[in-house]
């Protein structure tokens, strides 16, 4: 409830600072030196804006781009083409990891963003810090996300899409800034590349028989499938496609991996913790397919192009789906409103429970029939 009302209010922050401050449309001349987007909340939603940066370096191909995320969102830009630099800031609303920058070191970062006289400011998703910092005039122009969020409640504007790929292009649209590139992307460097074939050798994974990435976890537990359930899907992938498994994951999601592998009649592979994101996402791009929760991973693995299976619940994949003609979602109960709570206030064990293993094993087996 107290996130949720923060959450309100720094909404409504930023739309009067945009209405009152930022009133003025881009000049038709415009040409901006310096562009800062900030984007603070979580890594899949960072690698959902990827195709802000991209339009903007064609609508203004000599400008420095920089971005503002939090410390979990700077691997998913910084090998970015199209990203001139990170700055780094958690804020605490967004920070699951109890240690948000502290106010003092928060206050010179923004002292220091100011000084750089920015000429266009994106806000896709700040915090009250970042509405001061806007409100002071940080920049000559301004077009934030949650302006379009209040002018859409009270109707005078209308999102092109529900869905938030299209929504943060919508920020852009609404200033006139052509949006050709609407896919996220990951780039990845060479040195990732050698790193992902050595490792795989290393680990007696064996070419031409399918592999498949699991990521079972979700720093929210009620996007969590049951362990039991991928235990089976993981089984019946062993058995019937002779696939190899590698569950992925962070270090602190092993119990869960571990508690999976226990309930398995087969072999699987397990590098949580193991790499960095750009070498995770080599090492996704190598795999025939991906199933896992709607986090993080789902979205990298959709970003790589690999055939991705991600499994709802209190999400909606219509609008937080993973994007790409090679991704497919299960959601089966789509009445679920949006939760970040421990428990489901229902009752019950939540509404992933509502998803069986046939429905993950008649995706998956539609999927290698096509391939």
């Amino acid at each position: 409830m107290l996130n949720t009302a923060i959450e309100s209010a720094t909404i409504i922050g930023s739309f009067l600072v945009q209405h009152f401050c930022y009133r003025q449309p881009l000049p038709s001349n415009f040409n901006p030196n310096k562009i800062l987007v900030v984007k603070l909340d979580h890594l899949g939603d960072v690698l959902l804006a990827t195709p802000v940066f991209s339009n903007l370096r064609r609508a203004y191909p000599k400008a420095q781009i920089h971005a503002l995320v939090g410390s979990w969102g700077v691997d998913a830009l910084q090998n970015h083409l199209d990203v001139d630099a990170i700055f780094q800031y958690d804020a605490s609303f967004f920070c699951r990891s109890g240690h948000p920058t502290r106010l003092r070191e928060a206050i010179r970062l923004f002292h220091a963003l100011r000084q750089r006289k920015y000429e266009l400011l994106i806000d896709l998703r700040g915090d009250w810090l970042a509405v001061i910092f806007a409100l002071f005039k940080s920049a000559a122009h301004r077009q934030a996300l949650a302006s379009l969020q209040v002018a859409n409640k009270l109707g005078y504007a209308r999102f092109t899409d529900f869905h938030e790929v299209e929504r943060n292009l919508d920020v852009l649209r609404s200033a006139h800034i052509p949006t050709p590139c609407r896919t996220p992307v990951f780039h990845t460097t060479f040195a990732d590349r050698r790193w992902a074939d050595a490792f795989l050798d290393q680990l007696g994974v064996v070419e031409g028989r399918p592999l498949v990435a699991i990521h079972p976890a979700s720093p929210i537990a009620l996007k969590r499938w049951p362990t039991e359930r991928f235990a089976a899907v993981s089984d019946w992938l062993i058995e019937k496609k002779q696939a190899q498994i590698i569950f992925v994951g962070v270090r602190s999601e092993l119990p869960v991996i571990a508690e999976i592998q226990k309930q398995m009649v087969g072999e699987s592979m397990e590098i949580a913790g193991e790499t960095t994101l750009s070498q995770l996402a080599e090492i996704l791009k190598r795999c025939d397919l991906f199933i896992g929760n709607d986090s993080g991973p789902m979205h990298l693995a959709a970003a790589v192009g690999t055939w991705t299976i991600g499994l709802y619940g209190p999400g909606d994949p219509n609008r937080f789906g993973p994007v790409g003609s090679h991704c497919q979602t299960i959601r089966r109960k789509p009445d679920c409103p949006p939760c970040m709570e421990a428990s489901c206030k229902f009752g019950g064990e939540g509404c992933m429970k509502e998803i069986e293993v046939t429905d993950v094993i008649q995706m998956a087996e539609s999927h290698f029939r096509h391939t």
